[in-house]
């Protein structure tokens, strides 16, 4: 396996304004002192969030595990 090529500069620019920073000089790793980055985690997790509530499926886990515990000798 060779080195990866190497990013053109717009291509290196695109990156960092995603929120991107280069770490290691081949990776991107996200960049979590990025105010953008933070906001868009932010507005992401809380959809997740909404979504899950929305859909129950939390809820009914939480049902199936706690009677897991029903059928286990004691």
């Amino acid at each position: 396996m060779g080195r990866p090529r190497e990013l053109t500069e717009a291509e290196r620019r695109e990156l960092l304004a995603q929120g991107w920073r280069p770490f290691q000089a081949e990776i991107w790793v996200p960049d979590w002192n990025n105010p953008d980055f933070l906001a868009r985690m932010k507005q992401d997790c809380a959809a997740i969030n909404d979504a899950d509530r929305r859909s129950g499926e939390l809820d009914h886990l939480s049902e199936e595990v706690a009677g897991l515990s029903d059928d286990l000798p004691l």
